[in-house]
């Protein structure tokens, strides 16, 4: 039996809205998909356009690392120019933060010195942070110090570190260190040391005087050259900007010694005065003499000792016999009385009329 045409017609227009149904919930589903997929793409667009961090360092790649880094004067004139700095130029995205941190010793400012803008070594600080403007973020790093130190530029996801080292200024000081004691028949040895106006070690001459004592050549007075970088290298047990000296055999006394030096520094405004002379002193100490002395003393007291024992002794021994004397006189005269007493009251028993008074 055949379908009526009726009921086929009717049951193929249901099932006709249901596919066309199905099909909308598909296409809607791929439209979602599609509309997701281009934002992916328009994410991915614009982190492929965004330039990377670059950084240069004094005009050029920044190539420093910590065993090479960029170098720069110390400003030992208490202004930072273009000679005492390195300049560290940052070129980001337009609207994104450049941050410069600085290590060690580096301090960091925006400008260097001018006439009307002077910018001294105590000028800066340890960080700086700008927004870019498409343009190069330029900062200067500087430093009082020969230490190495590093100035980190972060921009975004990137970053890069920079090297930088101060190269020391000409003799400032003079300073000279003596042994805290000294035995004699020994070899004493001083050090003496040239610095910067910072402190930071270097190499000079300096004229080191003697009083009470000689150096090993024989010599009061003598030149010292302290220790410069090439000898540093050769010989690393050395100390940069200082030298050990020795002194003749010591014998008993006070040694002073007078270290002169960095003639041609002069003072300058807001830094530390020059030192261009120190004096120092040790004592020189015979230590067997010393100990001879004081045994003697010690056997000199100990026959002290032993002499007024001996007084002590005597004198104990005679007062202890004036002691035993004062008893045996007092007895006596307790046994006087007793037998006075005994007589007197027989005496006074037999006469009565006659009594004598009884001794108390």
């Amino acid at each position: 039996m055949g379908v009526h045409p009726k009921i086929e017609f009717h049951f193929g227009k249901k099932w006709i809205k249901r596919r066309n149904k199905k099909n909308m919930k598909s296409l809607k589903k791929i439209a979602v998909a599609s509309a997701a997929a281009l934002a992916l793409l328009g994410i991915q667009s614009i982190n492929a356009s965004a330039a990377p961090l670059v950084v240069t360092v004094a005009g050029s790649a920044n190539a420093t690392t910590s065993t090479a880094p960029a170098t720069a004067n110390v400003p030992a004139d208490n202004t930072v120019d273009a000679a005492d700095a390195v300049a560290i130029a940052a070129t980001a995205d337009t609207g994104t933060a450049v941050t410069f941190t600085a290590t060690g010793k580096i301090k960091l400012v925006t400008a260097l010195s001018a006439t009307n803008a002077v910018v001294s070594a105590t000028a800066g600080s340890a960080s700086y942070s700008a927004t870019s403007t498409g343009s190069a973020i330029t900062v200067y790093a500087f430093t009082t110090s020969t230490e190495t130190g590093s100035v980190t530029v972060v921009n975004g996801s990137y970053s890069t570190v920079v090297y930088v080292k101060g190269i020391a200024g000409s003799v400032s000081n003079v300073g000279v260190s003596v042994p805290s004691a000294v035995a004699v028949g020994t070899i004493p040895q001083i050090t003496v040391s040239t610095t910067d106006v910072f402190g930071n070690p270097v190499s000079d001459t300096v004229t080191a005087t003697l009083i009470g004592g000689t150096w090993a050549d024989g010599s009061i007075s003598k030149s010292i050259v302290t220790n410069n970088a090439a000898a540093v290298a050769a010989t690393p047990s050395l100390v940069l900007g200082s030298k050990i000296e020795s002194l003749a055999v010591a014998t008993v006394g006070t040694v002073t010694i007078a270290v002169t030096g960095a003639a041609s520094a002069t003072a300058v405004t807001g830094l530390n005065v020059p030192v261009k002379a120190v004096v120092a002193s040790f004592r020189v100490t015979d230590l067997n003499g010393t100990i001879a002395q004081l045994q003697a003393q010690i056997n000199s007291l100990s026959k002290d000792l032993a002499d007024a024992n001996s007084i002590i002794a005597a004198n104990k021994i005679v007062a202890d016999a004036a002691a035993a004397a004062k008893v045996i006189a007092d007895a006596a005269v307790i046994q006087e009385k007793a037998d006075y007493n005994k007589l007197a009251k027989a005496w006074n028993k037999a006469f009565p009329k006659k009594k004598v008074a009884l001794k108390k």
